[in-house]
């Protein structure tokens, strides 16, 4: 089942997740939204399944550009696979919550890291992936921290009979690079699983940053020609003088997992997953030029066409460059109906994450001279027990602990060239330590009151313990050492779904859910530019109360509609409080609400033609904020108001296609919600994106496809130049 979440303002508009055809069977099997086995249509909340099949039909290069349909989920840059931009792996928001107040797992384990609650889809072998299931809402309950939002729960595939594949795609324009990968999995008569897999992603990467200069006061002195005329975000007359060029990237994933059947209910499983992303800055573009012709970088006193004084230096096309994101998670546990009636699992899950960036330092050319290295190291341990069982004939019981402990050890160190990241002098002149440990326990009853009408009460209990220290040597020197203290969370939650006739399902649920503060946010304080950045030990944890009400209609076997209505408050929201002109202080300063209405349709208009449609209206507003109290009456950062979405697929023969399409509108960057102009770099564009794939099975082993996505060659900001138009051919071998 695709239940994609659509308002009913727009029952006209166009949206979408599922892209599959072949007359697609609307009723999907879930596990996220109760942690059990069951039918999304009997579920307490809107699911939305993104199948194996659609994976295939759509060009993903990455998990995250499976979510770019998803109603309700807003992708920010760089998440998708064909842009590859900044330090860390993009943000998102799911009905107006970021990623840090939305649940990320990968088979019911944490995908955030240690560090600062960010969520690294690369981190996913794409052909290890069954299906991916996005279910908005408050499931603390379930599963602790961060489940504000929602819960995004990546479901990798187990072994079964003999199969491997064999992909090579080649993208031209802005998706320019090659890609390979080499999936296998496999199940033995002795009861021995196997699956193997690697990939490597290797782009050129485009043009996506510009440098633009706005004028002085003064007259320059220097004339110089081939300044595009522009403006700031903000409306500023300006000029783009130059590019920071291409940045190139690669990607490697590997997997290897184990698992063994210790008889046809049970297994045990071990594995471990790999994961290294590097990206670099290419050579940069000035251009200006000087009255004979010749390329202008270093001039403090230019006149573009008559302009006033526009200074440029080598160093502003300096990018943040070399970086490098890994990881390495290994795992083990069991999985199976534990003596006869015991749906069991128990999981040990440890993930090792590097991240680490470099910075220019004053003085530093483009190509050499001085700067520092952030490196950003962090941990975590996953400790899962649950068991599900019928306790009579009307409760079925959840029970589970879990326990999740995170490190960070952040340092910064003096590069004597700071685009060689081995050019480290002396030790760490700043860093941050911290560690944080949450145990819980949770219960959910699922109570059968009739065929017709099942509650589910449930609730969680958190309590977490921090501790850790920081520093910094030099300018703006500090030194502290922060005790151990302790905090916690209670997340109830009440569901009650009442089925009054066979095609009509009825939800309505309340519940709470939280955020603990992350180990940045406790220990990572920061000095720059005269100003104090503090972190704060004290915060407390985020506290959201959410209440939803929705259903579904299924007419005939081929048509479904889902409708759901939710809003969330959330309060202690963390911002950064100026206490004094050189002090900034993480506070829980902060409320804010948020409201909304999704709407889907899917269908099958013909055995071998889908359509798939969605519309989301999303209110967000910050009631509350002693930080900055010109924000209150705000939208939230990053969160559209309406985003619609549509995607019609077929299969016919050996021939299938997909074509989507997607609105979203523009958002604020900023709490302080700036407007910006649109159209130019920094801006954060209102978009209307469309992509197109077509496969042919050439034969039973081998099928080829096309893709082009942005098919109409849109000029798109999000702060970032998106890619334009750009075309991938795809060869995939299975036997």
């Amino acid at each position: 089942m695709k239940t994609i979440t659509l308002s009913a303002l727009a029952i006209f508009a166009i949206g979408t997740t599922n892209a599959m055809a072949e007359s697609i069977d609307l009723g999907d099997i879930s596990v996220t939204a109760t942690k059990t086995e069951q039918a999304s249509s009997d579920s307490p909340a809107s699911v939305t399944v993104i199948s194996n099949a659609e994976l295939k039909q759509r060009n993903v290069s990455r998990v995250s550009d499976a979510l770019l349909m998803v109603p309700g989920l807003s992708m920010g840059t760089p998440m998708n696979g064909q842009m590859s931009q900044g330090v860390g792996s993009g943000t998102f928001t799911l009905r107006g919550m970021n990623a840090s107040r939305t649940a990320v797992l990968i088979d019911g384990v944490p995908l955030v890291d240690g560090f600062s609650s960010k969520v690294d889809f690369r981190t996913v072998l794409t052909d290890d992936v069954e299906r991916i299931e996005v279910v908005p809402g408050a499931f603390s309950s379930l599963y602790g921290s961060n489940a504000i939002g929602g819960v995004i729960n990546i479901i990798t595939k187990k072994s079964s009979k003999p199969e491997t594949t064999i992909r090579y795609k080649k993208g031209f324009g802005d998706a320019e690079g090659n890609d390979f990968s080499l999936y296998h999995r496999s199940k033995n008569e002795n009861g021995l699983g196997v699956v193997l897999g690697f990939g490597r992603e290797d782009r050129t990467g485009y043009v996506n940053e510009f440098v633009v200069k706005t004028p002085g006061t003064t007259a320059g002195t220097t004339p110089v020609t081939g300044g595009i005329p522009t403006t700031t975000a903000t409306g500023t007359p300006a000029y783009i003088v130059g590019d920071k060029g291409e940045m190139a990237w690669t990607q490697n994933n590997a997997t290897l997992k184990l698992d063994y059947d210790l008889d046809p209910k049970s297994k045990i499983y071990g594995g471990v997953t790999y994961n290294v992303y590097k990206m670099d800055q290419g050579d940069y573009h000035s251009y200006l030029y000087d009255l004979s012709g010749n390329p202008v970088v270093n001039n403090t006193s230019m006149s573009i066409d008559g302009s006033n004084k526009i200074s440029l230096t080598e160093t502003d096309f300096a990018s943040t460059s070399p970086l490098e994101n890994g990881s390495i998670r290994t795992f083990a546990g069991y999985n199976g109906l534990f003596g006869g009636e015991y749906d069991t699992k128990f999981e040990i899950s440890k993930a090792e994450i590097s991240n680490w960036y470099n910075e220019k330092g004053t003085g530093a050319t483009f190509y050499s001279g001085p700067g520092s290295k952030k490196d950003n190291p962090s941990e975590a341990l996953d400790v899962l027990a649950q068991t599900a069982f019928a306790f009579n004939d009307f409760n079925y019981l959840t029970i589970g602990i879990n326990q999740r402990n995170t490190e960070l050890d952040r340092k910064v160190y003096t590069l004597t060239s700071w685009r060689d990241e081995d050019s480290i002098t002396g030790s760490a002149t700043e860093g941050a330590y911290g560690e944080s440990s949450a145990s819980s326990v949770f219960l959910q009853d699922e109570i059968a009151l009739s065929d017709a009408f099942t509650v589910y009460l449930g609730g969680r209990y958190d309590r977490w313990e921090t501790q850790g220290n920081n520093f910094k040597i030099g300018t703006g020197a500090y030194q502290n050492d922060f005790d151990k203290r302790s905090d916690s969370a209670f997340s109830p939650k009440l569901s009650v779904v009442y089925l009054p006739i066979d095609d009509v399902t009825l939800r309505a649920s309340v519940g709470k859910s939280f955020r603990a503060p992350d180990n940045y946010e406790l220990y990572g304080t920061l000095y720059c530019c005269g100003k104090y950045y503090q972190s704060n030990p004290d915060l407390k944890p985020e506290i959201a109360t959410t209440y939803e009400i929705g259903g579904e209609w299924r007419p005939t076997s081929d048509l479904k509609t889902v409708l759901s209505l939710y809003q969330t408050t959330l309060e202690d929201m963390i911002y950064g409080k100026t206490i004094d002109a050189t002090h900034v202080e993480k506070a829980n300063a902060g409320e804010a609400r948020v409201r909304g209405i999704e709407l889907s349709m899917n269908t099958n208009l013909t055995s071998w033609l889908n359509l798939d449609m969605a519309y989301s209206y999303i209110d967000s507003e910050v009631l509350k904020n002693d930080a900055e109290p010109l924000t209150i009456g705000n939208k939230l950062v990053q969160t559209p108001t309406h985003m619609w979405s549509a995607a019609l697929s077929t299969k016919y023969e050996n021939w299938s296609g997909l074509i989507e399409t997607k609105y979203s509108d523009s958002v604020y960057s900023t709490e302080l919600n700036t407007p910006d102009v649109g159209g130019v770099f920094g801006s954060w564009d209102s978009y209307w994106l469309s992509n197109a794939k077509i496969e042919y099975q050439i034969n039973k082993e081998l099928k080829a496809s096309i893709s082009v996505n942005n098919l109409t060659d849109e000029t798109i900001y999000q702060y970032y130049l998106l890619p334009g138009r750009n075309i991938t051919t795809e060869l995939v071998m299975t036997f």
